[in-house]
Order: C-alpha cells, then sequence, then structure tokens
C-alpha cells in the first residue's frame, strides 16, 4: 500500500491518500484540485474522516459525487458536518487569523451531507487486503476518530508532534481526552508510526515518552547544542518549556517575556532541518543563543529562517577596582523604579533583563547596587554571584545624569569577594566597551551569537 500525503493547502493540512493498485481511499480530503490530480486514474472507494472540523471536510462532497465514494465517519462528525456552527466554518476565518494563516480567500460557511457509514465507538473496514480500525477518541472534538491500518494511525487532529492537542473550545473535553484518548495511545505499539492533521509525522514512542526519551538523549551528550546546564537544571527547562524528541534529538522552546528561546540537542545539524511547523506555533520573536569561542558558520541557523541579530563578547578581570560611597545596596522598595529603568535602557530580546521575581530575588542576595540623586534613581548595577566569581549582568544609568560619572562608579563599584569578574557587552556599543576596558575587563575570545526569527511582530 503506497501512502501519499497532499497538503499542498493554504491552510497546512495534511490529506492522505492510500493506494492499492488503481484503487485509493481518502483521509480528510481539504483540497479537491490536489487530490484529483493525485488520484489520476484511479477509483475512489472511500473518504475516511477523522472529525468535523471544516479544514478536514472541505473536499468531502465534491469527491463523493464524482467518485461515488461511501463517506465513513464517527457518529457524532456525521451529525456536525452538517452544521456550519458545528463544522465551525462559521467561524473558519477568525480561526485562521488565530492561527496565524493567511489566505488568498475567505472560506465560505459550508455544510457536508452525513456521512454513509457511522460508527460510535469502533468500526473494522476491509479493504483490498488490508484492515482499517477506526477508534473513537473524544476530546479535541465530539466526534474524533483515529484510524489505524498497517503500523500506521491517522489522529487527526488528537495527537500532534510538537505540540499538545486543543481541548479548550466548543465541543471539546480535557477529561474525555485523558481518560479515553491517551489511554487508547498507550495501548498501541510504541513503534507505530503517527500521521497526524497538522504537521509532521511521528513515531508514537516519541511523543508518549519524550521526557524520558529527552533525559536519556540529555545523558548520552549529543554532540551539538546550545544549551549547557546540569542535569536538575534540565530538568527544570523540560518541566517548564514545549519541547519534543525526533531522530535522538531534543528541541525546545522557552518562554520569556515577550519572546522566545529555541534550544537544541542534536548529533547532526541536518536535524534542525524541517522545523518549520515547531516554529510556526510561535508568533513573538525567537531567539537561538550560540555561545562558542570559535566563529560559528551563520548558514546552519540562516538556513532555517534565523537572521543574525546580534554579538556579544565576553570581558573578564580580576581587578578590585574603587568602590564609591555613593554606591549603595538596593532595597525592595526600590524595586519598581529599577525595574522600569533597566526595561527602558536594555533590549530584552538581547540584554539579559531579569524578571520581576528575579530582580527580588537579587535584590534580597544584596547583588543590585544603586545611586540616587535627591532621593531619586539615577543609575542602577547588578553584580550576581556565582560560586566564588561575580557575573557583572549590567548597568545603566537614568538619561536625566547622562553624560557623566555614574556608570563609571557603578561599574566600578563590585563586591570585592569574588576571584574572577565577567561581563558580556555588545560589539557595537563602543561606550561599553570603552568603559569595561578602563575597568581592567579584558576579552577572552569567547562570543555570544544571538539569532532572530519573527522580529517583525515585536
Amino acid at each position: 500500500m503506497e501512502l501519499i500525503v497532499c497538503n499542498n493547502n493554504e491552510i497546512g493540512i495534511n490529506s492522505y491518500i492510500l493506494k492499492v493498485d488503481n484503487r485509493v481511499v481518502v483521509i480528510d480530503p481539504n483540497d479537491y484540485e490536489e487530490i484529483v490530480h493525485t488520484i489520476g486514474e484511479c477509483s475512489l472507494d472511500y473518504i475516511l474522516l477523522t472529525h468535523e472540523h471544516f479544514d478536514h471536510i472541505m473536499a468531502v462532497d465534491k469527491l463523493r459525487d464524482t467518485y461515488k465514494a461511501k463517506v465513513i465517519a464517527q457518529k457524532f462528525a456525521s451529525e456536525h458536518i452538517q452544521f456550519a456552527s458545528k463544522n465551525l466554518s462559521k467561524f473558519s476565518n477568525i480561526i485562521l487569523d488565530f492561527m496565524n494563516k493567511t489566505i488568498s480567500s475567505p472560506i465560505k460557511e459550508f455544510v457536508v451531507k452525513e456521512a454513509d457509514i457511522t460508527y460510535e465507538d469502533f468500526y473494522e473496514l476491509s479493504w483490498e487486503g488490508y484492515d482499517f480500525l477506526f477508534t473513537h477518541t473524544p476530546g479535541h472534538t465530539k466526534g474524533s476518530s483515529c484510524i489505524l491500518v498497517n503500523n500506521c494511525l491517522f489522529s487527526g487532529d488528537s495527537l500532534f508532534e510538537c505540540c499538545e492537542t486543543d481541548t479548550k473550545g466548543v465541543g471539546t473535553s480535557r477529561k474525555e481526552y485523558e481518560q479515553i484518548t491517551i489511554s487508547f495511545f498507550k495501548s498501541l505499539e510504541n513503534t507505530i508510526t503517527v500521521y497526524a492533521g497538522h504537521y509532521h509525522s511521528f513515531i508514537l514512542e516519541d511523543k508518549l515518552k519524550a521526557r524520558e526519551k529527552a533525559i536519556q538523549i540529555f545523558k548520552s551528550r549529543p554532540k551539538y547544542t546550545n544549551l549547557f546546564l546540569n542535569y536538575n537544571d534540565f530538568l527544570n527547562i523540560l518541566d517548564n518549556s514545549n519541547f519534543f524528541v525526533r531522530n535522538d534529538s531534543i528541541f525546545i522552546m522557552k518562554k520569556y517575556s515577550g519572546f522566545y528561546k529555541f534550544y537544541y540537542f542534536v548529533n547532526d545539524y541536518k536535524n534542525l532541518n524541517n522545523l518549520n511547523d515547531f516554529f510556526g506555533l510561535y508568533k513573538q520573536p525567537v531567539i537561538i543563543e550560540i555561545i562558542s569561542c570559535r566563529e560559528i558558520d551563520e548558514g546552519i541557523y540562516t538556513k532555517i529562517g534565523f537572521k543574525p541579530y546580534k554579538i556579544y563578547s565576553r570581558y573578564r578581570t580580576d581587578k578590585k577596582n574603587k568602590n564609591f560611597d555613593i554606591v549603595k545596596i538596593a532595597n525592595i522598595e526600590d524595586m519598581e523604579d529599577i525595574s522600569t529603568l533597566i526595561n527602558e535602557t536594555f533590549d530584552p530580546l538581547g540584554d539579559y533583563i531579569p524578571s520581576n521575581d528575579e530582580l527580588i530575588e537579587l535584590i534580597l542576595k544584596k547583588e543590585v547596587f544603586i545611586i540616587k540623586v535627591d532621593n531619586k534613581l539615577a543609575g542602577v548595577s547588578i553584580y550576581e554571584k556565582r560560586h566564588k566569581n561575580y557575573y557583572f549582568r549590567l548597568s545603566c544609568v537614568h538619561p536625566n545624569h547622562r553624560p557623566g560619572l555614574i556608570g563609571y562608579m557603578l561599574a566600578s563599584t563590585s563586591p570585592k569577594d569574588g576571584n574572577i569578574y565577567s561581563a558580556w557587552v555588545d560589539d557595537k556599543n563602543l561606550e561599553a566597551i570603552k568603559l569595561n576596558t578602563l575597568l581592567g575587563y579584558k576579552i577572552d575570545g569567547t562570543k555570544n551569537y544571538i539569532f532572530i526569527k519573527n522580529k517583525e511582530t515585536i
């Protein structure tokens, strides 16, 4: 049996054609013209539906009328395709806008005739020597089903590789999804290949056991990564990020304030290809940071849609500079003014700006220093302690006090119990380079290359 994927449509739907000799069945037909072209001279016997949503049924009636094919759907799906409000075509343009999909012309609301064959929980179809098992898998919709044939599972919108199934809309049920549908997936062979209604196909085990597999991959120390951290911190990242595994690689998207950072663990840079579906889930800017003491190949990242953004160099010193009495340790009541000044001064996409919660923690640890003039905040610096060393995280001066010596005094007044002091400085920030050099910092050859995707959404 030959499997053909039809997805040259504007919405990003996967329609599937299964072919044996000169006979075919179609699963979730979207684009009539593409499917007809692909079928060619073959006979279409059945149209199989995974659920009732408009994007999966747009070509059903036209194909049924053209080829006299029979439509098979779960009972609720068959009922719901007959109403524009329940197949959601009535709201299609709102939905597509939310999905960030741009199409050439609006989709008009439509209805589809009831299925020729319906079932409640299970249905078996024997066709051209192959057995198809239909299983009701509610959650995403009331009429959702999965179709299993020849070690292939067609999941519709009930299971995806790189994101979770939506169970928050009308007609959805998280409870049914977890109790019925997830239990069904866990009952299947781990080696089954899943063909979803959107995005890339994947191995079932990679989805159901993603966390366990990610841990195994991390422990095996893949050849290339942009995330260097210990085991416990890695577990924390997994628990607070969206991630998936594929081809013994890990891909992670971590949310920050107003943007995301993308991390990877791979043994071959080629595994970074074919991630457009994953990146397409995020409308806000996505950042890749590459820390290296060698020049990197920008093409690895531009090839997957990222653009060079900034380059930072690391500076280090063991010099203890003069402390100025005007520099004080910040208090919690200064937090709001400090946060405002920092966020107005620095670039959130490239500079390491602390969140408010993190800023409170830094203040309580006495690692935030300020200068006040006439009882108003004039400048702030952060020296973050890391073991026996300090990371000179940031320093900025209120516009009312530029130029002047406040920046110099803040940078100079560092904790005296550190062995080494380090700072990341934008290669184009000549003023900061000059100040750090004056204070004895020297470039150590390590750079942070930052690439960005979706910058236009800022």
